[in-house]
Order: C-alpha cells, then structure tokens, then sequence
C-alpha cells in the first residue's frame, strides 16, 4: 500500500474528470459533498439492462467513463467539494496498462489480484492510496510493491507531482 499527497490538485483532477485517463479504472463506490451527499455505488444494476446489452458481457461494476460526467456535473461550481472519495478498481485492460513496464505484468497475470486506487480530496488536500487483494494469502509481496511502483510512475507520466505519505 502507497499513500501519495497529490501536489498538483487541479491537473489530477482535470484528468479525473475531463479526460480520459482513467476510463478504464472500474468504479467500486464514490462519495462527494458539497450542499449534499452524492454517493454512486459502482456495482452495475443488471436488472436495468435489456437482454441484448446483457450479451455484450458487461461488467458487474461500472467503468470510471460512464460515471465520470455524472460527477463532474455535481462538482463543477465556483466551489471545491468539502469532501470527495472515488474508489476505484483496475480493469484487466486497466492495471496490463499500467504494469507494462513494472517487471511484475506476468506476475499479475498468472496471480490476477485485484489491484485498488482510491483518490481522496478532505480539507483541501488530495491523496491517492493503492491497494491489492490477492486471491490467496502471500506473505510475498513482489507484486504489491509493483502495483505501487507502478502507480507512482504511472502518475509522474501525467505530469502530477506528488509526495509518499
């Protein structure tokens, strides 16, 4: 696990909510604050769903893409939330991305572990924190540090300077 304080508040969140860059993280659950709570479960309501898109094999949770404009709809304002966490989790597509280079992809993908990047905004200061849940208990944790180091560089391609907790 990584906690990073995010330097750079308005260019991470500029590529949370305007661009792309993270549309292919999964949306486990976010909560933001601002005249009220706004709260989006990310686990996809089936039952919603007609039977032709039930065939398109979707996944059980959202993609960060399909609620990214709800959000930023509720945020935009002349004033920042009073508080904002999105919990989020990589897609296969998602983390192979990011763990391209990191010396542990084939690691990943023989253990498939669910790796977690939760982004957290609380009395004008923002954070990332990292996580993995491994299918059985390891006390290697190879593919942790991997997941952080990652992340970390992941974060410095997109410009965002940002500080280990």
């Amino acid at each position: 696990m990584l906690s990073l304080k995010i330097n750079d508040i308005k260019i991470t969140m500029a590529h949370l909510l305007l661009k792309k860059t993270f549309d292919e993280f999964l949306l486990e659950h976010s909560k933001v604050v601002t005249f009220a709570a706004f709260e989006i479960n990310g686990k996809r309501n089936l039952n919603w769903y007609d039977d032709d898109e039930k065939e398109n094999q979707l996944q059980p949770l959202l993609y960060w893409s399909e609620a990214r404009d709800f959000l930023f709809d509720y945020i935009k304002g002349k004033k920042t939330p009073e508080y904002m966490k999105i919990s989020l989790k990589a897609s296969r597509k998602c983390a192979e991305k990011i763990l391209e280079n990191s010396g542990v992809l084939s690691r990943y993908l023989s253990e498939m572990p669910d790796m977690y990047l939760q982004i957290k905004f609380e009395k004008g200061e923002l954070t990332m924190v990292t996580g993995i849940t491994h299918k059985e208990f390891s006390m290697d944790k190879t593919l942790d540090r991997g997941w952080d180091d990652a992340i970390r560089e992941w974060i410095r391609t997109l410009k965002i300077s940002a500080a280990v907790q």
